[in-house]
């Protein structure tokens, strides 16, 4: 077994229909290093980077998604997106989350002037679900023109909110916000991707010896809205799954296959964070995702002899924010992390998984 430190995987080998390997690129040389295998298992994460709003760390740029569907694998339920409702918003910090065990033990959401205002949106107040509670704060600042909302927990002992949530009251501390004598402000972030690469249940995708675990598969037992803490299902059920269906190709011959040419998109990461952000965020409509679609469609591709580690990650977060743009298009309705303005209802006919691949222009629906 070997480890190398400070590399990429940037994209996948194919041969024949099939995965062959992976290319990575060592961040000290830039030089893209081609690495054969009888199979490979993508476990890169989630892809909440791709939004301005985030919880997820700085490498949650969907590269596992970006590099599968760029070699034929199906994509499914991409356009379920589970936003958190309380990540602290403080310039400068990182959108650090405040669980809802917060609003469980009795929290209260504020908007600028003081007021609880859950009540205009929905009878279990705070204890709403994530996505309602989201939705709800989002139609607050905007009603108010506030740049977020804020989670009050002064009303509560100090001594019982330091001793119950240490790390939640620390780091917030750290930041300048003293949860025990005043409301932290917050603002909804994108925190987990239900959809990602098709998977069975025993991790095997659409590609042969190509296998998924964890936020980059797609394995639909999250439905449309996950539940909190079911993400441990995708790391240790399907991880351990899945590496126990690779042994299927133990002792099977490698293949040969060369790296892919090189282009990269002429757009910056804050742009395609915003778009993803503006358009394919908490509140969709068809008009801004086809906004989105048209300015992606529009950015010129150019070949780069010494690509960093940022242009790859670039590249693929245009391929994800495209994906969850075309499949939220597609989705004519709102249905747990997808909500359409536009189509506000759920609808029977989309009681279905989304599914495209790269030589399917269309999504289809299963």
């Amino acid at each position: 077994m070997h480890f190398r430190s400070f590399t990429a995987v940037t994209d996948l080998l194919a041969a024949g229909g099939e995965c062959a390997g992976v290319v990575a690129c060592d961040s000290s040389t830039r030089h893209a290093v081609p690495m054969h295998a009888r199979a490979v298992l993508l476990a890169t994460g989630g892809l909440g980077r791709v939004y301005r709003e985030t919880t997820n760390p700085d490498v949650a740029t969907g590269d596992g998604v970006a590099a599968a569907y760029r070699i034929g694998a199906e994509i499914s339920d991409i356009e379920f997106v589970q936003f958190h409702p309380t990540a602290l918003h403080v310039e400068g910090a990182p959108r650090f989350l405040l669980s809802e065990a917060l609003r469980g033990e009795g929290a209260f959401l504020r908007n600028a002037a003081g007021e609880r205002f859950m009540d205009r949106y929905y009878p279990l107040l705070e204890l709403a679900p994530r996505d309602v509670v989201s939705r709800s704060m989002v139609a607050e600042m905007r009603r108010t023109g506030a740049p977020h909302v804020f989670l009050d927990l002064t009303h509560l002992s100090a001594d019982f909110v330091r001793g119950r949530f240490p790390r939640i009251f620390e780091t917030c501390l750290r930041y300048g916000a003293d949860i025990t004598r005043d409301p932290a402000p917050v603002h909804p972030a994108a925190h987990y991707a239900m959809g990602g690469v098709r998977s069975d249940l025993d991790g095997r995708t659409s590609i042969r010896r190509l296998f998924a675990a964890g936020e980059v598969a797609s394995t639909g037992v999250h439905g449309a809205n996950r539940l909190a803490s079911n993400s441990l299902l995708e790391g240790l059920v399907f991880g351990a799954r899945a590496g126990a269906s690779m042994r299927e190709w133990a002792g099977k011959p490698m293949l040969e296959s060369q790296p892919p040419g090189l282009e990269f998109p002429d757009i910056n990461e804050d742009e395609l964070r915003w778009l993803a952000w503006e358009h394919c965020g908490i509140l969709r409509s068809g008009e801004g995702l086809g906004a989105a679609l048209d300015r992606l469609a529009a950015v010129r591709w150019r070949s780069c002899q010494e690509p960093n580690r940022l242009l790859f990650e670039v590249r693929g977060m245009h391929e994800v924010v495209s994906l969850i743009a075309r499949c939220s298009l597609a989705r004519r309705e709102s249905r747990g992390g997808h909500y359409r303005i536009d189509y506000p209802e759920k609808s029977p006919e989309f009681q279905k998984h989304s599914l495209i691949t790269k030589s399917n222009n269309e999504v289809s629906f299963f």
